[in-house]
C-alpha cells in the first residue's frame, strides 16, 4: 500500500520551528549520531516507518499533519503507525515475526488467535485490522468517510475556488501568501493541506488555541473576508465579546424575570456602538 507522503526540506523547517535540534530528534529515534537526521532532512536517506510517530511526537506535529497518507492502511502501515518494528511487534504478542511477516507481504493470513492481541497493540478495533490485512492481499477495502467536513474546510475549499477560479494552486503557494499578508508565518503548507484534506484544526494545530486563532486571522487577511467566516467557534467567540461589553458597561446580558433574550441596557449599547461604527464609516 501507499506509504506516508516524507518531505526532508518540510521536516527540517517544522524542526527549527519546533525549537528541535537535530541531535535531540536523533535520540529519540535511537541514534547517536544527528547526521541520520541531515540524512532525512536533505532525503538521502528515509526514516523507517514505525520512527515516524515518533518524530511527529518529540515536533508536536499530528503524524496525518506532518507525514500524510497516501491510501488506506494495510497491516504493516498500522503497525507502523503504533510505532513498531516487525520483529518488536511479533515479541511484543508472543507470536511468530515470520507469520507476521508473511501476512504483511500478502502470503498467508494472519492466525485468527494473534488479530485480537495485534489490534489490542496497534490500538485499533479488531474489524480496522481485518481490513487492513484484506488490503495486504490486494484486496479493495473502501474506507468509510465522514459525512460532513469540518465548517472550516468547507469555507477554505470556497474560498481557494473563488480566488483561483483556474484550479488549485499548492498548499505551500497558499501558506507563502497567507504569510505575506500576515508579515510571519503563521501557518504552514502541510497545515493548509491538511485543513484542505478535512482534517479537524485541533488535529492540525495540535490542540494549540493561539496557533489555531493566529493562523485563521492569517488566512481571513489573505483572502479578504472576516475571521468569523472561517472560526467554527464563531459563536463562542462573539458570546464572550458580549459578556466583555457587558462587564465594561456593568449591565446585564440577558434579561431579568424570566422574559429571556438580551437585556434591553445591552441592546442600547450594541445599538449605539453600531450607529457609532455605521457614522465613522461614512465620514469622508
Amino acid at each position: 500500500m501507499p506509504p506516508r507522503r516524507f518531505n526532508g526540506p518540510q521536516l527540517m523547517r517544522v524542526r527549527r520551528a519546533a525549537d528541535v535540534h537535530r541531535r535531540e530528534l536523533a535520540a529519540a529515534v535511537g541514534s547517536k549520531s544527528q547526521q541520520i537526521v541531515a540524512g532525512w532532512e536533505t532525503e538521502k536517506t528515509f526514516p523507517p516507518g514505525e520512527k515516524l510517530p515518533v518524530i511527529a511526537r518529540v515536533l508536536r506535529v499530528d503524524i496525518d499533519v506532518l507525514f500524510p497518507r497516501e491510501g488506506p492502511c494495510d497491516l504493516a502501515d498500522l503497525r507502523c503507525d503504533a510505532g513498531y518494528a516487525q520483529y518488536a511487534a511479533a515479541e511484543e504478542i508472543g507470536i511468530s515475526k515470520y507469520g507476521l511477516s508473511r501476512a504483511e507481504r500478502g502470503e498467508r493470513r494472519l492466525d485468527d488467535a494473534w488479530i485480537g492481541p495485534l489490534a489490542t497493540l496497534y490500538g485499533v478495533h479488531a474489524d480496522e485490522l481485518l481490513a487492513a490485512q484484506r488490503r495486504s492481499f490486494g484486496e479493495a477495502v473502501p474506507v468509510s468517510l465522514p459525512t460532513t467536513l469540518p465548517p472550516l474546510t468547507q469555507e477554505l475549499r470556497a474560498l481557494v475556488s473563488e480566488r483561483f477560479p483556474e484550479g488549485e494552486p499548492a498548499p505551500d503557494v497558499i501558506a507563502a501568501g497567507v504569510n505575506g499578508v500576515a508579515g510571519v508565518d503563521v501557518i504552514r503548507g502541510d497545515q493548509v493541506e491538511a485543513l484542505l484534506r478535512g482534517m479537524s484544526a485541533d488535529r492540525v494545530f495540535a490542540g494549540a488555541h493561539v496557533a489555531r486563532a493566529v493562523a485563521v486571522t492569517g488566512l481571513a487577511g489573505y483572502f479578504g473576508v472576516s475571521e468569523l467566516r472561517l472560526d467554527d467557534r464563531a459563536e463562542s467567540r462573539v458570546l464572550n465579546d458580549l459578556r466583555y461589553i457587558a462587564s465594561r458597561y456593568d449591565i446585564d446580558l440577558a434579561a431579568r424575570g424570566g422574559e429571556g433574550g438580551v437585556s434591553p441596557e445591552m441592546v442600547a449599547v450594541l445599538s449605539d456602538l453600531i450607529s457609532r461604527e455605521l457614522a465613522d464609516q461614512s465620514a469622508p
